[in-house]
């Protein structure tokens, strides 16, 4: 990669962002831990996009908490004991509810509903003035961005500039690190030391500039497929949207679905990226990746902890810090995976300062701004 490209890199916003991933893990030890439910009910985690891909990842990563996470319309169905097949919220209960910009008409609405019903809740969210932290009796604030930057953005439409409670106005990464963060430390507790040290590795040149190398190559790639395992499924989803945000084709799954489903839409050329952090997934992939290079020629990536086997096949082999925790371990998988999509997705983009990589950005952000945010909230 010539050095006026890497120059061009290190200056947008979405580079600096990763990069701010390593003061939100540092930030975790100067934070008292918040209180985790127990009043001996259910603790629901709802959430949508991103958020709900954390309310996943949380839920798989501490089992012993019995996080149920649910996408935010069930959350809210829920609530208000709507849903025929379980019975709804009540006073031993809790929702946490997970909404960066805590605008997200239906986190604000299940929120509403389980206080109605008596439930505990909880706003997870970066804007303490938000809806959504009005909805809720308590707010567990992510610590991704300043403030003061939330109230505004740069779009230009009417409809659009109203989009606000967001750091920067681009494909968005450390908010999902530090929900995650934030949700992983209540349930379980983490060690900021050790995460801080962890992240400063995957967020050095050394680390990042090899997987820059094959930036151009995957850019070539028709579609691309993220598969997880039994704990990164979440993960494979995430990346995927990150991918939509750069206006490229991408599906998720778990490996074993992918086989049964995915193969019908492979092309020759088409990307397969796996993320493992488990030895059942890794053998899987070991099985799966020799075929799609034979007989797809597919661009195989493999996102592995380091403990992990190499993935034959794969044209990009990346072994990770396998970490002391499973927290530790798919957070390493989460970083290389927004450094990867970022790089990947950046490549041809009009301008990527902007969502969207400016794709048609304010009609896009105007839409969502008219078809979300403006949505009705029902609070019983």
């Amino acid at each position: 990669m010539l050095s006026s490209e890497w120059e061009r890199i290190e200056r947008e916003l979405i580079h600096q962002e990763i990069l701010e991933q390593r003061a939100i893990a540092a930030a975790l030890a100067g934070r008292a831990r918040p209180r985790w439910p127990d009043g001996g009910g259910r603790t629901v985690v709802t959430g949508a996009g991103d958020s709900l891909c954390a309310a996943d990842l949380v839920a798989a990563l501490f089992p012993g908490r019995g996080i149920e996470a649910r996408p935010a319309l069930d959350a809210s169905a829920l609530a208000s004991g709507l849903d025929a097949s379980a019975p709804g919220l009540g006073a031993a209960d809790a929702l946490l509810g997970v909404s960066v910009s805590g605008r997200t008409p239906r986190v604000v609405e299940a929120c509403l509903r389980a206080r109605r019903a008596g439930a505990r809740t909880v706003a997870v969210t970066d804007d303490p003035q938000s809806p959504l932290a009005s909805a809720c009796e308590e707010t567990w604030r992510i610590g991704a961005s300043p403030p003061h930057e939330l109230a505004t953005s740069s779009y230009q439409t009417d409809g659009a500039r109203e989009y606000v409670g967001y750091h920067h106005d681009v494909a968005q990464t450390k908010t999902f690190f530090a929900a995650v963060l934030t949700l992983a430390h209540a349930a379980g507790g983490v060690d900021a030391e050790s995460l801080e040290r962890l992240v400063e590795g995957l967020v050095a040149d050394t680390f990042v500039r090899p997987l820059a190398a094959h930036a151009e190559d995957l850019a070539q790639a028709g579609q691309s497929f993220f598969l997880g395992g039994p704990t990164t499924r979440p993960l494979a989803r995430f990346a995927s949207y990150k991918m939509f945000e750069f206006n490229r084709l991408a599906h998720a799954s778990d490996v074993e679905e992918y086989c049964h489903t995915h193969y019908f839409v492979t092309r020759p050329g088409d990307a397969v990226v796996f993320a493992l952090a488990d030895a059942e997934s890794a053998r899987r992939a070991r099985e799966v990746a020799p075929v799609l290079a034979e007989l797809f020629d597919a661009r195989i990536v493999a996102l592995r902890s380091e403990d992990l086997p190499p993935v034959g096949g794969a044209s990009l082999d990346v072994p990770l810090p396998s970490g002391a925790t499973a927290l530790e371990r798919h957070v390493a998988l989460l970083v290389a995976l927004e450094w990867l999509c970022y790089l990947w997705g950046r490549v041809g983009a009009p301008d990527v300062d902007t969502f969207h990589a400016g794709y048609d950005t304010e009609r896009l952000v105007a839409a969502s701004m008219r078809t979300i945010r403006r949505s009705e909230v029902v609070g019983g």
